[in-house]
């Protein structure tokens, strides 16, 4: 492990579970050295990374407040979508749609449409969800490339069968060939109980999956209209347009962009 693995490790220490942590409990948690744990600590605070409330105890500290804010402002994929999402929603009439990101092995809520709900769902902005439970993360799970779907498997064949995705490697991959020839992924109750979900993923201009849309709404016992389908994924295609419409331009902005020429004092030029 790289030294900034191990100090980034720390940060992942942090939990709604687990918010406070001393110095004594980090040095205790990673194994580390007091001295190594002390820098990295210092070094997180420095950065702002981490916060000390006294009495040794840290907290995560404002940077990470600023992160969001940045990202809430300049993020392509939530850009493309919040241009998006409003229409949709409305066209659906009901329920709730939300925006996922792909995170490591997680997913992660980073939007949902209407902001302002009484429609209670487990995955929240900023809420990591594990990838195999729920339209969320199926579909996103289904499009990633086959050598990270073996590595997931054998780090996680028992979550993997108890999920219901299969027990063996064939079995496993069928499955997820199947939700790629849909386009999308419906559960039922899988995450909430009573609650349908529907999920089409969302692709980088490479074809690499990025994130998903899904619409949720209560009672799973309903049969689910198809041009639901159909329009998730027509969403997911525009959201996708949209993305490469914003690189292009930041990459037209860039051809455009004359570096500043370092000064130099005349009669400069070749000094030693």
């Amino acid at each position: 492990m790289s030294s900034l693995e191990r100090l980034l490790s720390i940060l992942d220490l942090y939990s709604e579970a687990e918010p406070i942590w001393t110095l004594e409990e980090i040095t205790r948690e990673t194994g580390y050295a007091r001295s190594t744990a002390y820098r990295y600590v210092k070094e997180l605070c420095d950065s702002g990374l981490l916060i000390s409330i006294g009495k040794g105890a840290h907290v995560l500290g404002p940077r990470f407040i600023e992160f969001d804010r940045l990202i809430r402002n300049t993020d392509p994929l939530l850009i493309a979508a919040q241009n998006l999402m409003p229409d949709l929603h409305q066209e659906f009439g009901e329920g709730l749609l939300l925006l996922s990101s792909l995170y490591g092995d997680k997913v992660l809520c980073i939007h949902q449409e209407p902001l302002i709900t009484d429609f209670s769902v487990s995955y929240t902005r900023g809420r990591p969800m594990p990838l195999f439970y729920g339209a969320t993360a199926k579909i996103i799970l289904a499009n990633l490339p086959e050598r990270r779907l073996v590595k997931l498997f054998l780090n996680h064949r028992l979550e993997i069968a108890k999920a219901g995705l299969g027990e063996e490697w064939d079995d496993f991959k069928e499955h997820l060939a199947e939700m790629r020839r849909k386009g999308y992924c419906i559960s039922r109750g899988e995450v909430d109980t009573g609650a349908t979900g529907i999920g089409a993923a969302i692709f980088a201009s490479d074809k690499t999956v990025i994130g998903s849309l899904t619409q949720v709404f209560m009672d799973g016992s309903q049969d689910v209209d198809p041009s639901i389908m159909d329009r998730l994924i027509k969403g997911c295609d525009r959201i996708s347009s949209e993305i490469e419409k914003i690189l292009q331009a930041h990459d037209d902005m860039s051809e455009h962009y004359s570096p500043v020429i370092p000064f130099k004092k005349p009669g400069s030029e070749g000094a030693a």
